[in-house]
């Protein structure tokens, strides 16, 4: 958790499909969107699903 919480995923390029972070890496968008965000918009999701996810496993580790 420790790790996820310093990694920082810097979006680059965004099409329809995937997006492009600063370091090459390509990955599919697995979800349809209704439209091509602008890479501002996009890092704003990327940003807030991390938030989601570190939340999520906070939880996890409370109840266990």
């Amino acid at each position: 958790m420790k790790n996820l919480n310093k990694k920082e995923f810097k979006v680059v390029k965004v099409s329809k499909t995937e997006f492009e972070l600063e370091n090459g890496s390509i990955y599919p968008i697995p979800f349809e969107l209704d439209y091509t965000p602008t890479v501002e918009e996009f890092q704003k999701m990327i940003n807030n699903s991390k938030k989601l996810i570190l939340n999520l496993i906070r939880e996890f580790n409370k109840r266990n």
